[in-house]
């Protein structure tokens, strides 16, 4: 009995620790993009502000921890961006500004420095730039349910918001994830489930219900809705921020 309490317990445990995995990938910590505008801060704060007023409109938030730069700007809970935009000065005597960019995903990066560098630089755009179009979320949301590696993959395909290494971790993360938690919810369930005897073999009678259909299945119907659930938001999110690109009408390089 003691020995099935541990399993349950670890079984447990490993829920917010793999979806620990899936939040917090250890390779955006150490990223970001940074451009370099020959314009004041203050001329820098006021298009920055006009272009996230733009894209994401009462979606964002003035953060007054900057980390030594002068203005940041981040999105809220609600948005279905992921961005944290700092303004500061090249040096003390410097009057050119200094815009770093980090978000969890690399391609999202890449989003908001190109689009910060079109709209500031006025850069012309290149010969690799690409036309954006729209995604569904009944697609996504249906390969959510199949299996949420699936709908990252989808989400992924043709769009700026994933590059490659944030398509391959979060696919991965989620498929293993999802993979242990069933397994695991799978094995305890079964480890669990009442047996037909010897005489009820011989007499060919109705053995105990379908895992599914048994006292236990809570358990493994709430380890497939875990990663589901969570990769529902993720996916409305992904594809609300690649619509919203589309309406815009910018063009990107990937």
């Amino acid at each position: 009995m003691s020995f099935l309490k541990k399993k349950q317990m670890g079984f447990h445990y490993a829920i917010p620790f793999l979806l620990g995995i899936i939040l917090f990938p250890l390779g955006s910590l150490f990223s970001a993009e940074v451009i370099e505008v020959p314009i004041s801060t203050d001329d820098a704060n006021v298009k920055i502000l006009a272009i996230l007023n733009k894209i994401n409109p009462d979606d964002f938030y003035e953060d007054p921890k900057t980390g030594g730069f002068i203005k940041k700007y981040q999105d809220k809970t609600i948005s279905p961006f992921d961005y944290k935009i700092y303004i500061g000065r090249m040096s003390q005597r410097s009057v050119e500004s200094i815009i770093r960019i980090e978000s969890s995903d690399r391609g999202q990066e890449k989003v908001w420095k190109q689009i910060i560098e079109a709209e500031l630089l006025k850069n012309p755009p290149t010969e690799d730039m690409r036309q954006l179009e729209r995604k569904s979320h009944a697609i996504s949301q249906g390969l959510n349910l199949i299996q949420p590696s699936m709908s990252v993959i989808y989400n992924s395909t043709n769009s700026p918001l994933y590059n490659f290494r944030d398509t391959f971790w979060a696919a991965t993360a989620y498929f293993l994830t999802d993979l242990v938690l069933v397994g695991g919810a799978y094995a305890y369930v079964k480890d669990k489930a009442p047996r037909k005897s010897l005489w009820d073999n011989l007499l060919n009678r109705r053995g105990p219900p379908e895992l599914l259909k048994g006292p236990d299945a809570g358990t493994l119907i709430g380890a497939l809705a875990v990663t589901r659930l969570y990769r529902m938001v993720g996916s409305v999110q992904d594809t609300s921020a690649h619509n919203r690109l589309v309406e815009m009408s910018y063009s990107f390089s990937f």
